[in-house]
């Protein structure tokens, strides 16, 4: 996939589960420095080491991910150790992370953000967000669990932080970029169909 998110700063939240791991871990061989981020500072110590060991730029904040002040927190340090924050990959609490993702790329004109659509209200939340943006240069996008595994899932959250809608669509991101992709009709598009594995996914 080559350093496409090479310069650039990326929140992952939920980071010490699976699914945040592995999308840390791919954010980083992307080029991305990485801010990881969950409750479990153990895990995420190991994770950061791993992530060093390989020559990723990353920093560990064990957060509280239903707490404003330690969400707000896990921004400042981001920005502090950074200088900027470009995309964020929100595996849990998507709202409250967004809430304060938001401002420092919406200042930049520029952003991505990819939640995990455990459900609907995170499916909705993303479609609702990403209206909201029409026209700010950020762009809210959604990855469900049914994509497949937790690789192919980071490899999707790459893809959808550092390419165009024209090749990688998930719902509402044309609502934000106004790129006429058609992807708000509530599906998420895959690659490499076949027969035993369909193209689309519908978001819940």
């Amino acid at each position: 996939m080559g350093e496409t998110l090479r310069g650039r700063t990326a929140i992952v939240t939920g980071a010490g589960r699976a699914i945040g791991a592995a999308a840390a871990r791919a954010l980083s061989r992307a080029g991305a420095g990485v801010v990881l981020a969950a409750r479990d500072g153990r895990a995420l110590e190991a994770l950061a080491a791993r992530i060093g060991a390989a020559g990723g730029a990353v920093v560990a904040v064990p957060t509280d991910l239903s707490s404003p002040v330690s969400v707000r927190r896990l921004v400042e340090q981001t920005l502090g150790a950074f200088g900027r924050l470009d995309a964020a990959f929100n595996h849990s609490r998507a709202a409250l992370a967004m809430r304060y993702e938001l401002p420092p790329m919406r200042l930049a004109g520029r952003g991505r953000i990819v939640n995990l659509a455990t459900g609907p209200r995170v499916a909705e939340l993303t479609r609702a967000t990403a209206r909201d943006l029409a026209g700010t240069g950020v762009r809210v996008s959604a990855v469900t669990p049914a994509y497949g595994s937790a690789e192919e899932i980071a490899d999707a959250v790459v893809r959808l932080c550092s390419e165009g809608c024209s090749d990688w669509c998930a719902d509402g991101c044309a609502c934000s970029d106004g790129c006429g992709c058609g992807c708000a009709d509530g599906w998420l598009r895959l690659p490499h169909a076949s027969a035993s594995r369909p193209d689309r996914h519908r978001l819940p």
